[in-house]
């Protein structure tokens, strides 16, 4: 199982690295942003989108650093 945290848009400010996982190929886009300690970043994007977005087939994952 992978170990992820959804966070809201609002919090990513108070975290050094998150992700987006961004739904594709949709007339509306979806984003939710994540962090994770995971290497496999596919897994962990899977294992959203199976929880959290049910009936998603195309998604992006997007990493984000914050500038030190």
């Amino acid at each position: 199982m992978a170990q992820y945290q959804l966070v809201e848009k609002s919090d990513i400010q108070h975290h050094n690295e998150y992700y987006e996982l961004r739904t594709t190929q949709t007339e509306s886009p979806r984003s939710l942003f994540f962090t994770t300690n995971e290497e496999n970043l596919e897994e962990v994007a899977a294992e959203i989108v199976s929880n959290e977005l049910s009936g998603v087939a195309h998604y992006t994952v997007i990493p984000h650093r914050k500038d030190s």
